[in-house]
């Protein structure tokens, strides 16, 4: 904190040094200076919390000087343009907003030009106009340039610090990585106890289920068969909470040699009311084959536990580019007050994501309960991006913002030159006074009468003949052709409501020779 605040105080006192030496050259007011003074203490100490408000202050200042210099004889203090560069390319290394940017600089370039037509209330508005198309394309070099170059510079930063950002989180992922290799053996035993033990006295319970509902055994038979059931379904629910302690969400498939059709024939063996309609095309990946399975093995264990005496209907089918797993019971025939954890769903909603695909468990409307799922048959998520990749991207990203940098005040300068050319043209072309009718007009003679044969334009850009004519006239010129094709003008001076003086003027290294050019 301590030396940036000195490299603050050193910047302020180099740009305050131009100031200082360009006011004491001119002999400025001493509050003049002052005030500059203050603009550069307030931008630089500002510019880190502040950076467009630090450069629309600097730049302000600037234009109110303009408004008031140009066209004068004083000239022109450019002191504040190398803080007003500095804080532009600043302001685009700390990654400020486009949309700001440029509405900062589209008022300040229109307060610019009302701020000249009000102050310069004497001058012509076609200069005026002319003279903001000139300070336009200064605005792009001094201003807009420097801030795409430092948006460059912010990019090119951001490539770097994506580089070490991703070792470091190449090395957290490694140090997961062996954290994940201690719990794998452990994960390995708990998809083997939810699988194979939890599915076995599911079935248990399914067969006491049938003894208890069999009316042919004696009722203390079937009270101690329901007895049977509830602890076998306590037993499953113990089971999943001591599962829950050892398994990890995101453990290694184990590989299953179960078909679904060997699991639903289990299933029907042990007495569910179970049918599978199968339409199995092809071969699925591995992940999708095993998630497949799970899907309708806990859900047949589900419709054991939870829905005893229930038809159940499984359903796999194939489609072009998925599958799609429906599995649907017709709901209890008896109340049933097995506990549910909701593990199972939860587990298989997650090795449904783990394989690209969508999960939707609910009750039907009509009674019982329907588990759906549908997963791209090649399965497999999105990863994340690589270490290239991202570095690409962000390549991509700064050299995206090198060609702005460049191409956009190209571009831009393009357009504001031919505007300018254009305008001009249309002005010289406007204020043409042949030199026939030049001749045709004499001392004295009314101003009424010599604006009928005078253009509807002056011109914007007389020459700078030094000439001071009486308080009282008012000189305009003209030319005697188009722009660019002569080396004199005409200028002539009202007073009094007549013409009082006709002359040409040179407007070029070479002295005029009107007689040529009619």
């Amino acid at each position: 904190m301590k030396w940036r605040r000195l490299g603050d105080v050193g910047l302020w006192a180099a740009l305050s040094l131009l100031t200082f030496a360009e006011s004491g050259a001119r002999q400025d007011p001493y509050w003049f200076r002052a005030v500059c003074l203050a603009v550069l203490a307030f931008a630089v100490f500002g510019r880190r919390r502040w950076p467009l408000v630090a450069l629309g202050v600097v730049a302000w200042t600037q234009i109110v000087i303009l408004a008031f210099a140009l066209g004068t004889t004083d000239g022109v203090q450019i002191a504040l343009v190398p803080a007003i560069s500095l804080l532009s390319y600043l302001a685009g290394r700390r990654e400020t907003q486009l949309k700001h940017f440029v509405l900062l600089c589209s008022w300040s370039l229109l307060g610019m030009l009302l701020l000249a037509l009000t102050v310069r209330r004497g001058a012509q508005a076609t200069e005026a106009v002319l003279t903001w198309l000139l300070l336009l394309l200064l605005a792009l070099l001094l201003v807009v340039l420097p801030w795409l170059i430092g948006r460059y510079r912010a990019q090119q930063a951001l490539l770097a610090s994506a580089g070490w950002e991703r070792a470091e989180r190449i090395e957290r992922e490694q140090q997961m990585e062996i954290d994940q290799e201690r719990l794998r053996e452990r994960s390995r035993i708990a998809e083997d106890m939810h699988d194979s033990v939890g599915h076995e006295l599911s079935l248990i319970a399914l067969r006491a289920a049938a003894l208890e509902l069999d009316p042919s055994l004696p009722e203390a038979h079937r009270r101690a068969a329901g007895e049977l059931r509830e602890s076998a379904a306590t037993a499953t629910e113990r089971l999943g909470e001591i599962v829950g302690v050892l398994r990890e969400q995101d453990a290694p498939i184990v590989p299953h040699d179960e078909s679904v059709r060997a699991l639903v024939d289990r299933a029907a063996a042990s007495g569910l009311a179970v049918q599978l309609t199968e339409d199995v095309d092809g071969v699925l990946a591995p992940m999708v084959d095993r998630a497949v399975h799970r899907v309708v093995q806990e859900s047949l264990t589900n419709a054991s536990k939870h829905a005893p005496g229930a038809s159940v209907t499984v359903s796999v089918t194939t489609h072009k580019d998925d599958v799609q797993v429906d599995v649907a019971d017709t709901g209890a025939s008896q109340p049933v007050a097995a506990p549910s954890g909701g593990r199972g769903l939860d587990g298989l909603r997650e090795r449904v994501r783990l394989a690209g695909g969508s999960f939707t468990a609910a009750p039907r409307p009509g009674g019982g309960f329907q588990v759906t799922a549908t997963m791209p048959r090649a399965g497999g998520r999105p990863e994340p991006p690589t270490a290239a990749v991202e570095r690409a991207t962000v390549r991509r990203s700064a050299q995206r913002g090198l060609i702005t940098a460049i191409a956009a005040p190209v571009l831009l300068g393009a357009v504001v030159s031919a505007v300018a050319l254009g305008y001009y043209l249309v002005a010289g072309y406007s204020a043409i006074l042949r030199p026939a009718q030049y001749d045709g007009l004499t001392i004295g003679q009314s101003e009424a009468d010599v604006e009928k044969v005078l253009p509807r334009m002056q011109m914007i850009d007389p020459p700078g003949e030094g000439y001071h004519p009486p308080a009282d006239w008012s000189c305009r010129y003209y030319r005697p052709a188009a722009p660019f094709s002569t080396n004199y003008v005409y200028r002539l001076c009202f007073a009094n409501g007549a013409l009082v003086a006709k002359a040409v003027v040179q407007s070029g290294s070479v002295p005029p020779t009107p007689e040529g050019n009619r």
